[in-house]
């Protein structure tokens, strides 16, 4: 559930800090940061995150330490003991936690977490962790700060120290203990803080079984700050948790960040092949290719960028096209540094298009998730959700029945880090895997996605699997529609989630939050209309009793649409994202295309013709201009390039001019890359990168494919070749966004089944799956814990499952990562 919105909407501190990795999930939300916590027994987890709906696309980013944190005369005195009498073994120097003095100006791992109403900051001031509580909350968890990811041994004794003092009187609770429910304390204390800086110690003998993710936590609002005004704050320094007998685990180390950027993967023989040196030289250095001999097969010297501000580096570019000899372990050397080894092959996304696809099973709801189709047992679950058959609708304001009836809307896809399934999300991601399918049918090459290609259960059904995988999603949506005989008839419910916020590290079938329908909205019922008339066609010969289903669903919809044409869907709440859009004018469009090309209906055609998006490409979306062509709430390219592929749904002029459209959006694109040091279809908008930057240059990457289609053109598949060398490490950061793929892949997305990182019992992600990546808006605590507050765009990012805001994964990212990896196994070979 996450979806930041095309807007110039900017987060408004709704406490969405408490969403961190313990129980974040995101969903479509237009605002600025959903919190909220669920209370289990005498804690509760954090809130979680907002949904990429609910979260701007841009932000303000980390916020700013104050000049002075306290004016008391006490404030900067040496520390007094705060718990006297305490008899605490000395510190063995056998330390857990992994920042015990802010001395570097950051405070990761340590987070802030604010549970709505709670809210507040976290910031590092003269070497202190400060947290700013300006809305205490209801429940002592509302505001806190905490360390995660400690190792409590059973039979080990440990010992606590810590430096704490507040702006004013207040208390603090701190409390060693489980992460997730049901939240068991190991060891707590409630303290009395005042002004002046007091050590406070601490120890206990651990009885519980063993805890990998243990956390240690401070609570300090709700009654704690009963008598406390605010805004006040807390500061903690020089803290210990220490355990004589504590050995670090020697965990796998990571490839270390190289000066010489490359694909990861690689390089088509046929293709140009560029990487990018970071260098302040003002003349050309030299480079050397190296063979997977080692030999040198290839020398030059590089090509001076300079200053390439979306990086916020010095950079050159290495050009070694003339390189076609396939190979694998191939490594780039400039002076003593070198590249991580790549291929130069033909198959570099042969796997990878069907680990992307792979992503829409794995995030099945309401069917076990079962070998072999799962790929390891460690991914096998079973069915989440299946009270989804029988759910009602949330009640209105006020507390009235938000309607009568009860819908059963099991299956679909889960929307992102979460377990809520949006329509209008699943839209554009339902969209995006039809039209790949669309695509390939008019160039002849859809066998590679036929039956038997995809491991999923249908794959022997006579079906190809790419639409089966499609129809899984359809069969949902058309599920959200408003029964016959019932208000607003035909209109479709925008979402499904749970009643509540739930925490990380939680499988699906294990979440027994109630789970409500919400209310039907015109961009949801549009949404059907398109993706149920599209589908018609692509089933009508297949299954025509489906097909003919998806379009009287599609045209009752339309019909819905056109006698409620101001449904919108509410912004905030609490349990999902809102994926709220009060401009459905495109989706308008998206549908009479889709409706005409399965009909040929003269009312469509009028209604598609009549629209100020016919034949159109936008490249910059929303009030801060960000560069792309299409989001889950800007469709209208949809529609324009649905037109451009039907063979004979406009005349040739019409159909000529939706192509030139999506040639002239390819066309900017391509202009956006010229100067950059890493060749990036993209650039920042007014605000920097926006929330899910990956996803925009993955979209942007189909409309250079599209384009290359239309006209044949080659600096078009030049360049979706570059957006997936950024993607896979050509990028400042030296970082694979995609699981299981490169030298350096993405480990921990923001996830809840695939959360390793946050427990031991889960399972990591399986290859495939795409962050959203860099995000100028770093509204989550671990992202502004990390110290990123003023990075350049393209280095915004942290790979931590708590990094929600920039390291979530959504349907509608891993869409355009399948459509655009199959084109280039079809196209560059």
């Amino acid at each position: 559930m996450r979806r930041a919105r095309v807007t110039t909407t900017a987060l408004a501190g709704v406490g969405l800090a408490g969403v961190g990795l313990a129980g974040v999930g995101l969903a479509g939300v237009g605002l600025a940061g959903v919190g909220l916590a669920l209370a289990l027994g005498s804690c509760v987890a954090p809130a979680p995150p907002v949904p990429e709906s609910a979260r701007g696309v841009s932000g303000a980013g980390a916020p700013a330490a104050p000049a002075t944190v306290s004016a008391a005369a006490d404030w900067t005195a040496a520390p007094t003991k705060g718990s006297p009498g305490l008899d605490v073994p000395k510190l063995s120097g056998h330390e857990l936690l992994a920042n015990v003095d802010f001395s570097s100006g950051k405070y990761v791992p340590w987070t802030s977490s604010f549970t709505v109403p709670g809210n507040g900051r976290a910031f590092v001031k003269d070497g202190q962790l400060c947290i700013e509580v300006t809305n205490k909350g209801k429940n002592p968890w509302d505001a806190q700060a905490r360390h995660r990811a400690l190792t409590i041994e059973r039979g080990h004794t440990y010992s606590i120290q810590f430096m704490a003092h507040a702006t004013v009187p207040t208390k603090l609770k701190a409390k060693l203990g489980m992460a997730g429910p049901p939240y068991k304390e190991y060891w707590t204390d409630t303290l009395d803080l005042t002004t002046r800086p007091q050590t406070f110690v601490g120890t206990f003998a651990m009885t519980a079984p063993d805890d990998p993710t243990a956390e240690l936590a401070f609570h300090m609002g709700g009654d704690l700050a009963a008598d406390a005004t605010t805004p006040f704050s807390i500061c903690l320094d020089d803290l210990h948790l220490d355990d004589p007998r504590f050995t670090p685990s020697r965990a796998a180390l990571a490839a270390p960040v190289a000066h010489v950027l490359v694909n990861q993967v690689g390089y088509f023989p046929r293709l140009p092949k560029l990487a990018t040196v970071k260098s302040a030289a003002v003349t050309p250095v030299a480079w050397q290719l190296r063979g997977p001999g080692g030999a040198v097969v290839a020398s030059g010297r590089t090509t001076v960028v300079g200053l390439d501000a979306a990086a916020g580096e010095k950079v050159h570019l290495v050009d070694f096209s003339t390189v076609k000899t396939p190979g694998r372990g191939y490594v780039l050397a400039v002076g003593a540094d070198v590249s991580h080894p790549f291929a130069i092959a033909d198959d570099l996304y042969a796997k990878l298009k069907y680990d992307a696809l792979a992503y829409f099973f794995h995030n099945r709801s309401g069917i076990p998730i079962a070998m072999p189709f799962a790929g390891d047992e460690k991914w096998a679950r079973p069915a989440g959700h299946v009270g989804d058959r029988s759910v009602g609708c949330a009640p209105r304001a006020g507390g009235a029945p938000g309607c009568a009836y009860k819908l059963d809307v099991s299956g679909g896809w889960y929307d992102a880090g979460d377990h809520g399934k949006y329509v209008v999300n699943g839209g554009i991601a339902v969209w995006t895997l039809m039209n790949q399918w669309e695509r390939a049918q008019v160039r002849g090459t859809e066998r590679a996605f036929g039956d038997g290609k995809l491991a999923i259960p249908e794959r022997s059904n006579g079906a190809p699997d790419l639409l089966d995988e499609a129809r899984w999603e359809l069969e949902f949506l058309l599920k959200m529609q408003v029964p016959e005989g019932q208000p607003l008839e035909g209109m479709v419910h925008h979402k499904i989630h749970d009643k509540d916020w739930t925490a990380l590290g939680l499988a699906p079938h294990e979440d027994h939050q109630e789970r409500l329908l919400f209310p039907p909205s015109t961009a949801a019922t549009l949404n059907l209309a398109a993706t149920a008339a599209q589908s018609a066609r692509l089933w009508r010969k297949l299954d025509p009793a489906f097909a003919a289903r998806c379009l009287a669903a599609a045209e009752k919809a339309w019909a819905a649409a056109a006698a409620h044409p101001t449904e919108y869907a509410a912004s905030g709440g609490v349990g999902g994202g809102p994926y709220d859009d009060r401009d459905v004018t495109d989706e308008r469009y998206w549908a009479a295309a889709e409706l005409f090309i399965s009909t040929k209906k003269v009312v469509y055609s009028d209604a598609l013709h009549a629209s100020p998006d016919f034949a159109k490409v936008p490249t910059a979306l929303g009030g801060d201009g960000v560069p792309t062509s299409m989001t889950w709430d800007h469709v209208q390219a949809l529609g324009t390039i649905s037109l451009a592929l039907a063979p004979e749904a406009l005349p040739a002029a019409e159909r000529a001019a939706c192509r030139a459209a999506v040639r002239a959006a390819a066309d900017h694109y391509v202009a956006l890359m010229r100067g950059q040091g890493y060749r990036v279809p993209f650039a920042p908008d007014a605000k920097g990168f926006p929330w899910g930057s990956n996803s925009f240059v993955l979209n942007n990457a189909v409309i250079l494919g599209l384009a290359h289609d239309f006209t044949g053109e080659a600096r078009y598949l030049d360049a979706i070749a570059d957006a997936m060398s950024y993607l896979l490490g050509r990028n400042p950061l030296d970082q694979s966004y995609v699981t299981g793929t490169g030298a350096r892949p993405l480990e921990h997305p923001h996830h809840r089944f695939w959360a390793h990182q946050a427990s031991a019992k889960f399972p990591p992600p399986p290859p495939g799956v795409v962050s959203g990546g860099p995000n100028s808006g770093l509204q989550d605590p671990y992202a502004q814990a990390a110290g990123l507050g003023g990075c350049a765009p393209e280095a915004c990012f942290v790979d931590n499952i708590e990094a929600w805001s920039v390291n979530e994964i959504a349907i509608n990212w891993n869409a355009p990562l399948a459509w655009v990896t199959a084109y280039l196994d079809e196209r560059a070979r």
